[in-house]
């Protein structure tokens, strides 16, 4: 028996549709082709912190936030979990490697199956430590408290914040710049967004969010992910301009 939609609901099955043609055209062109991901001015910032601790010898500090709550998950948030991986491949065997730390049980949980992932297909087990992946805090201001205590550390060469932080996050940001800390922030919520334009911070907004990594990720499922992104937008865009005419000319209600 056939289900009646609504005209919103057969603009949303539209949407997806179009979502997973882009994909998987995108896709099939990412594999034909070695098409590099060119990053925004905020996600080369993420990379050239990376050759600062390197060539400093220090450690960059990871705060994941609490995306995975039983009062609301956030799929957008635990997009720091493939920074994490990207960071990880750079620091697996140096003397400070990457230290992350999130806001809540679950996320804690697959933060340590990363980092354990990342030793053990570099056939380096032996050198994995658990005190390299922790749980900061059981609620959002106790993850933002914790991460504050770490700040004040000679050996941390940066602060990287990807996922959901509360507007605590200001006193976390303010204990940075009191340090000379570089803190760059990929959080998606409006409020920590807003709060994450305290003090001296680089933020990424919008739909830099989704992919933190930027240039350190090459993988084709995330350039083909991101390129049918552009090519949705375009298609909305495009929808958008032709309701609005079309409205106007009375065609539609």
């Amino acid at each position: 028996m056939a289900i009646a939609l609504n005209l919103n609901d057969q603009l949303a099955v539209t949407i997806a549709a179009l979502g997973l043609i882009f994909l998987l055209i995108n896709i099939l062109r990412v594999k034909k082709s070695k098409r590099e991901f060119l990053a925004a001015s905020g996600k080369e910032a993420v990379e050239t912190l990376v050759h600062v601790s390197s060539e400093q010898g220090k450690r960059l500090v990871l705060g994941l936030g609490h995306s995975l709550t039983s009062s609301g998950i956030g799929l957008s948030g635990a997009s720091g979990l493939s920074l994490q991986k990207a960071l990880l491949k750079r620091s697996l065997f140096s003397d400070h490697p990457l230290q992350s730390f999130a806001g809540d049980g679950s996320l804690a949980c697959l933060s340590r199956m990363i980092v354990q992932g990342a030793y053990r297909g570099a056939v380096a087990s032996e050198l994995f430590r658990g005190s390299i992946s922790q749980m900061g805090g059981v609620t959002p201001v106790t993850a933002v408290t914790s991460l504050t205590n770490h700040i004040s550390d000679g050996d941390n060469a940066g602060l990287l914040l990807a996922g959901q932080f509360s507007p605590m996050l200001v006193l976390l940001l303010d204990q940075a710049d009191r340090h000379d800390l570089p803190v760059i922030t990929s959080v998606p919520s409006l409020s920590g967004q807003a709060a994450g334009f305290f003090g001296k911070s680089t933020n990424l907004i919008g739909e830099d969010v989704f992919d933190p990594a930027g240039k350190l990720n090459q993988s084709k499922a995330a350039l083909a992910s991101l390129s049918a992104a552009d090519w949705l937008r375009i298609a909305i865009s495009v929808g958008l301009i032709l309701a609005a005419i079309l409205r106007m000319g009375g065609s539609l209600p």
